[in-house]
């Protein structure tokens, strides 16, 4: 009882400790000026230097930290641009999957022939997913082209089942189960369709769940919170349970979800709720992620390095292994997206759609680049079993788990130093439609705002005398006022409408600063106990919402003409 108790508390004890790292960590970046992944790695690497080791568990890894990552990227992926990417999206995250298994699997197997061809396949396997997670981290800011980008969530959304599936039936084949390509691309399609209805099934009761009684209940920001937290794990151990790709249930449930519901529940406060869970989620499981491979990095290479030099190879023969292997990733990816860009290029021409352009070589080397190695990758090679069933060893599974290990790292500093070399060489990118489709929809929604509310207005004062019409009449002209202020928000050189704005920011200024004043005798009154701490909550919340819509409504005003020109 002492023990567990004892156990428990450890664990607990590890982690906080995590969680307070990945804070200082994600504070630290500012100062450093280091990508925040690599920073995360190398404090975690430290930590085990020290002695703060951490066990790791792959299959508990996968179960706490992928789906709900996964699902949030599909929760909130635009799913028009997912749509228009589907065939890139499925060329990456399939296509290029088996072609990489095949490629770097032969690869190694003839660089290694003491490695059996499965166990090389099951590498090359495991290598293949990305993470488009953490090549945001590493972009500090950096704006890659937004197609470009959307291309690379989609794919990692879906390769990590792929490459995870196909890792799974070499593992198999080193075990000693028959394998037959036929058999294996049936089941692998089996795998995939069963994982996707799983989720697709719960995503749609959650969505029924919310529309026919959370939406109705008092307390409906709260129950749905914590049951949208709870539905990646749901569709993952679900599918699982059933042989099926627990990962692409994650997936599809939270794409099913951004279909259905892409606001993310009935009301505003359930939608500021959810989207901070998904905020703090990501924050801290992104961190915790870093910080495990960086403290399971130096036990990894360490013993990695050991065994090489007990065969008899140099030490700096497993380095080398690593920087091979990376650079035909990075040469099969290339080889992969320029065969695809070309191919799509002969189809637009042959369907008479006019001239396509094929991609530049900046751009093909920004697609190798970028697809980095991750979470997926760690946890999927660190799962290798340690004896096959007839109780000898797993072939070559130390050298395995060092070369990802490596691979991952490298992908990563790769990128670093790569991926902002090519945007500067790209330089001017097509127009992003985004910012005019933003600024029309805007004015659509003003117009339309601007009819009903005249003839509210109209049909207002019918219906009412005297002073009443008065103050119903004024309280229109300044509503209406402001939807003509954004319509006539162009710089069009009327001194009256310029006047207008003028107005506007300082009325905006003055709200803030009210809005900020009350906010400091709130504090004073806190201070002095004259108010309690549920009464503060309440009113930080009104403050907040009202400072947050101030500010966005000075934001959206336009510059001073003497500022632009």
């Amino acid at each position: 009882m002492a023990s567990s108790k004892g156990a428990a508390m450890h664990l607990t004890t590890v982690i906080l400790l995590l969680l307070f790292i990945t804070a200082l960590t994600n504070l630290a970046v500012t100062v450093v000026r280091v990508p925040l992944p690599l920073l995360q790695i190398a404090v975690g690497a430290v930590c085990d230097l020290l002695g703060f080791h951490v066990a790791f568990d792959p299959a508990l890894f996968l179960l706490l930290f992928i789906p709900p990552l996964l699902f949030s990227d599909a929760y909130r992926i635009p799913k028009r641009e997912l749509t228009e990417a589907g065939v890139p999206v499925f060329m990456l995250s399939v296509g290029l999957v088996i072609f990489t298994t095949f490629g770097v699997g032969s690869f190694v197997h003839w660089l290694l022939p003491f490695v059996p061809l499965a166990a090389a396949l099951a590498l090359a396997a495991v290598l293949s997913p990305t993470d488009a997670v953490a090549l945001s981290g590493i972009l500090n800011g950096r704006a890659l082209p937004r197609r470009f980008m959307h291309v690379l969530q989609g794919e990692a959304l879906l390769n990590d089942a792929s490459g995870l599936v196909s890792f799974n039936f070499a593992v198999a084949t080193v075990a000693g189960v028959h394998f037959s390509l036929g058999v294996a691309s049936l089941e692998f399609l089996a795998v995939a369709l069963g994982g996707i209805l799983i989720g697709a099934i719960l995503g749609w009761a959650f969505f029924q769940l919310d529309k026919r009684v959370l939406s109705h209940h008092a307390g409906e920001a709260s129950i749905y919170v914590v049951l949208v937290m709870l539905l990646p794990f749901a569709a993952y151990l679900a599918a699982e349970e059933l042989g099926l790709s627990g990962i692409l249930a994650a997936v599809t449930a939270g794409l099913v979800l951004n279909l259905l519901d892409p606001f993310g529940g009935s009301h505003g406060a359930t939608r500021r709720h959810v989207f901070s869970l998904w905020r703090i989620l990501e924050f801290a499981f992104n961190g915790l992620i870093f910080l495990l491979l960086g403290l399971q990095l130096p036990s990894i290479l360490g013993g990695g390095i050991q065994r090489a030099v007990h065969a008899g190879y140099s030490p700096w023969a497993l380095p080398l292994l690593i920087v091979f292997v990376t650079g035909v990733l990075i040469l099969l990816r290339f080889a992969w997206v320029l065969m695809t860009s070309l191919l799509r290029t002969g189809v637009h021409r042959v369907r008479r759609r006019g001239q396509r352009r094929i991609a530049s070589f900046g751009a093909l080397a920004l697609a190798s680049v970028a697809g980095v190695r991750g979470a997926v990758t760690l946890a999927g090679i660190l799962s290798l079993p340690l004896f096959l069933p007839d109780g000898s060893q797993f072939p070559a599974r130390s050298l395995l788990i060092s070369v990802a290990a490596g691979v991952i790292v490298l992908s990563l500093l790769i990128a670093v130093v790569c991926v902002p070399l090519l945007l500067r060489r790209l330089g001017q990118q097509d127009e992003d439609p985004f910012e005019a489709e933003l600024a029309a929809a805007r004015q659509q929604m003003a117009e339309s705002a601007m009819r009903e509310l005249e003839e509210r207005v109209e049909d207002g004062l019918k219906r009412r005398e005297g002073t009443r019409r008065n103050a119903y009449e004024e309280a229109g002209s300044r509503v209406l006022a402001d939807y003509r202020l954004r319509l006539d928000g162009r710089d069009d050189g009327n001194d009256g409408q310029e006047q207008a704005r003028e107005d506007k920011r300082a009325e905006m200024a003055l709200r803030l600063r009210g809005v900020r004043a009350e906010r400091a005798e709130m504090r004073r009154l806190r201070q002095h106990h004259a108010i309690n701490d549920e009464a503060v909550q309440i009113l930080i919340e009104e403050l907040d919402l009202a400072e947050e819509a101030l500010s966005r409504v000075a934001a959206s005003l336009p510059a001073r003409r003497e500022a632009a020109e």
